[in-house]
Formats: structure tokens, sequence, C-alpha cells
């Protein structure tokens, strides 16, 4: 469980006793579709084995998708469980850290005059 998820959501524990503990966020999403498109979304609230995101009910959104929260090193494939208007429910399928990305060496400087731009050129 991400470390900076809110407080845990306990409306539903006790009608759905299996249903993993939920902790409420307000995190930016994006889905990428298996044909490559993108789309924005919230991510309300997570547990151990599924989310609850907000997105436009315009969308239509396939049975299973990645999911990617903006800032966080981290991607889950997901598959969609439920749709009611405005929000939808997900099962994590697989969850994946992102490798950081390669850090490149600053360019080095050159004492050689020919190396340098003339700012009138």
């Amino acid at each position: 469980m991400p470390q900076d998820a809110q407080q845990p959501d306990d409306a539903g524990q006790a009608a759905f006793p299996g249903r993993a503990q939920r902790n409420k966020t307000d995190w930016i999403g994006i889905i990428r579709t298996p044909d490559g498109s993108e789309i924005p979304c919230t991510v309300k609230d997570v547990s151990k084995t599924g989310a609850k995101i907000a997105v436009p009910a315009s969308y239509t959104l396939p049975d299973s998708f990645m999911l990617k929260v903006v800032g966080k090193d981290y991607v889950c494939r997901v598959k969609l469980a439920w749709r009611r208007g405005h929000f939808a429910g997900l099962i994590i399928e697989q969850f994946a850290k992102i490798a950081p990305k390669a850090v490149r060496p600053l360019a080095q400087t050159s004492s050689d005059p020919r190396d340098t731009v003339d700012p009138n050129y």
C-alpha cells in the first residue's frame, strides 16, 4: 500500500467483511488502454487488491488496462470490476515498480574557444 494514502474508508467494511481495507486518496491517474490511448482519471481510493477511480462516463473503459498514478513510481495492470456513472471499481492483477530514469552526466565544459557559440551568430 502506498505510504501517502489517507485514513481507511471503513464505510462498507461491515457490509463486505471479506473486502480489503480501503484508503482514501485523491491521486491523478492515467489509464493506458491496450490500443495505447490514454485517459485521465482520479484515483479515489486504493486497497491491496483494488481501487476506485473517477473517470467521465463518456469514456468507454476496456475490460483490462494499465493504471499509472502520476508522480508515483509504480504502475498496475487492472481489470474492470464495475462501472457506475463517473466511477469504476478495479481489481489489481499485477503491481510493478517503474525503474528510475537514468541520469545523464552533465556536459563537460571546454576551455577551447572553438567550442563556444558566438552570440552574434
